[in-house]
């Protein structure tokens, strides 16, 4: 696994979704999407699907996909602001929809992202569409990756997320509301969110094509297929798409949103919840709906909001940054991995915040001696951070190890000592 975009694929499966959204946008008739996976080398059988009534499986999925996209579009044009922040970008169509409006665009995303997309955009756009466009490698528990993104703007920005939050663990999430409050009182601006309400907007499609009483079977169909896709079962607190375990087929639990209001506000962010629904409210599949069905889901997204967060004026800003120092990242030593392998013995040393952005080199080490090592010695008391992707690294080591036993871990400060046990990570580490 020397390749670079491999390496990067195996610490953050998640960019595997990124794809699955541009073929449902494509399917659903968005021609730039299909355009895109062209370019991507992606044959035409594993793009279209049938637009069956009976099918309860792809065509809910496709609508889901194409609901949250022309909302959020929708929303992020009535903000006014002359750049977007796409946050993550994925494959996405919608930079030549805001661009052809007049507005910067700026996407960020993970590596294996970034450096297919970006240049594919680029051989799509002329010299004039060209410079409002920029890519940016970002990591949003890295503040300084989100600055160099949001540097790139002029102005205000419009920071969108949509498919983001349901991937990150609370800490992680605790550092994006750090982060984003950071960017927007230096730059000025919203974020929009299309994710607290994921199980609102299922629910909402569901409920319209399949009847109250098969919409939670599909509901956890739909999970089940998410959890696969991307892998979100590395720890044990990870966000749930759906924001809960399915508990009885009578239904899941429910999300407390005065709670995640309150999280917002704790750190800053005051919370406007817009609707999804207006009254010229239309997809491109309504025309795979029965006039019934597309009643019931207009009906049905009257309850579903779109979340738009701007920095509370009272805010003050505490001394201390809270745990895993999320707010000091500018402090933090620059990312280094030291390994040396002798007699099946991995020794390594990290120095340095581990994340998506710097967890590959850690793997990378890894493989290079995979297939050697007997036992495995990290010394973690220069790592100030570890985010999601850097467990998933420390996991397959620890799991390439026969005896597990063999597998230690030294210097762990009390921060990253709280990362393991919120995650669960502590049961494979922490041995006292």
């Amino acid at each position: 696994m020397s390749n670079e975009k491999e390496l990067n694929i195996a610490v953050n499966p998640t960019s595997n979704t990124a794809i699955t959204t541009l073929i449902l946008l494509a399917n659903a008739g968005y021609d730039k999407a299909l355009a895109i996976l062209e370019k991507m080398g992606v044959e035409k059988e594993k793009i279209f699907h049938d637009v069956d009534k009976e099918d309860m499986i792809n065509r809910p999925s496709d609508i889901v996909r194409e609901l949250r996209y022309v909302a959020l579009n929708r929303t992020i044009e009535e903000c006014g602001y002359g750049t977007l922040l796409d946050l993550p970008c994925g494959y996405t169509p919608k930079v030549f929809e805001f661009t052809e409006k007049g507005m910067n665009y700026i996407g960020c995303d993970l590596p294996a992202v970034i450096n297919d997309f970006a240049p594919i955009i680029y051989s799509m756009t002329d010299e004039d569409q060209k410079k409002k466009i920029d890519f940016q490698i970002v990591d949003v528990t890295n503040y300084e990756s989100l600055k160099a993104a949001a540097d790139k703007a002029d102005g205000p920005v419009c920071i969108a997320t949509e498919g983001l939050t349901v991937y990150l663990t609370p800490d992680e999430k605790l550092l994006l509301r750090k982060n984003i409050r950071r960017i927007l009182s230096e730059k000025g601006g919203c974020w929009l969110s299309a994710d607290v309400e994921t199980m609102e907007y299922y629910m909402a499609v569901f409920r319209a094509v399949a009847g109250d009483d098969k919409a939670y079977d599909l509901l956890a169909a739909a999970r089940r297929g998410f959890s696969g896709q991307s892998d979100t079962s590395i720890h044990k607190n990870a966000s749930d798409v759906f924001a809960g375990k399915v508990k009885e087929r009578a239904g899941f639990s429910k999300v407390d949103y005065e709670k995640i209001e309150a999280l917002a506000k704790a750190e800053g962010l005051l919370v406007e919840k817009i609707p999804y629904y207006r009254d010229d409210f239309e997809l491109h599949l309504f025309d795979s709906m029965s006039s019934d069905e597309i009643e019931k889901l207009r009906e049905n997204m009257k309850h579903v909001n779109i979340w738009k967060y701007t920095l509370d004026p009272e805010y003050k800003e505490k001394e201390s940054s809270g745990s895993s120092g999320a707010v000091q990242s500018d402090k933090d030593l620059p990312f280094k991995v030291e390994s040396e392998l002798k007699d099946g013995v991995l020794n390594v040393n990290i120095q340095g915040r581990m994340d998506t952005i710097t967890a590959p080199e850690l793997l990378k080490k890894f493989k290079e001696s995979e297939g050697k090592i007997t036992a495995i010695n990290v010394d973690v008391s220069h790592m100030p951070y570890v985010s999601s992707a850097g467990l998933r690294v420390l996991l397959m080591m620890y799991k390439s190890l026969e005896d597990k036993d063999k597998f230690e871990m030294t210097g762990v400060s009390k921060e990253v000592r709280e990362i393991f046990e919120t995650t669960g990570f502590d049961q494979f580490f922490m041995k006292d």
